[in-house]
């Protein structure tokens, strides 16, 4: 293997990340993979707790980071996170919008309640961040921007009805904002997860009739993995996808393929 040629075009040294969410779950183990191929990554979280915790595990590693307790749902926080680190680090290389929640519902059982949190944090809160990061990355005409969002996007869940909504309408996002920063040498893209074991998803999952039922319908036979989406989305702003933009990247074992079907014996010689 060409080590020299793998780090060219993977490496990561030198970069600045943003993670949104990586408190946990997907969100963390995008910082730790973005963090072991080389960059220094900002964490940002509401949970305290949980920023120390995604830390803690990157520095065991060798990483480099930094904690930022932020709700994305508030604008002035998202600006004040940014003024902050731009104040410190001048750069801002790659940002992963990441943060966002899910309510459970099919669409006539949608609360306002409910409406308003999966907006709020799910497409405004996002919106707010890109919209911060795309005009650092206009000025220094250069960046690599990827929007976490869902098999659901592609594949509505009817249980899932707002949610799958809100992720259709990020893939749309993400192609609209590609175009736009495409003249500025900006990359926009997404990743679209499949089934991840997960903290918003441990206690369905944990139930083991339904998690064999949900494994025999990937292909792949397995539920994923944070680290499964980690690595892709490390990758996926890396020197390697150096000509990707509008792309959306889906990471779900197979499951949106159509199943294998049996099929019933054919007598050729009466075709």
């Amino acid at each position: 293997m060409n080590e020299a040629y793998m780090k060219k075009i993977f490496g990561l040294d030198g970069k600045t990340a943003v993670v949104t969410g990586s408190s946990s779950g997907i969100g963390q183990a995008i910082a730790e993979s973005l963090a072991n191929l080389g960059a220094h990554v900002a964490v940002l979280g509401r949970s305290q707790q949980g920023i120390e915790q995604t830390c803690a595990r990157i520095r065991d590693n060798g990483g480099s980071c930094q904690g930022y307790a932020v709700d994305i749902t508030k604008q002035e926080e998202q600006e004040r996170f940014f003024q902050t680190f731009l104040a410190e680090h001048k750069h801002l290389d790659i940002f992963v919008a990441n943060a966002g929640i899910n309510v459970r519902g099919e669409l006539p059982d949608v609360t306002e309640k409910e409406m308003g949190l999966l907006l709020g944090t799910d497409f405004i809160g996002t919106i707010y961040g890109l919209n911060q990061a795309a005009e650092v990355m206009k000025k220094q005409r250069e960046g690599n921007i990827v929007i976490i969002t869902s098999v659901n996007a592609l594949s509505p869940l009817a249980n899932q009805a707002l949610y799958s909504a809100i992720k259709c309408a990020m893939e749309s996002v993400m192609r609209s904002l590609a175009v736009t920063m495409a003249e500025y040498g900006v990359r926009v893209n997404s990743c679209a997860p499949g089934c991840i074991h997960s903290a918003l998803n441990q206690h369905i999952f944990s139930q083991e009739q339904f998690r064999r039922e949900k494994e025999r319908g990937i292909p792949l036979g397995r539920i994923g993995n944070p680290e499964d989406i980690g690595d892709v989305v490390a990758c996926m702003v890396s020197d390697a996808y150096r000509f990707m933009t509008g792309s959306t990247v889906l990471v779900d074992g197979g499951e949106l393929l159509r199943p294998k079907m049996k099929q019933p014996a054919v007598d050729c010689a009466k075709i």
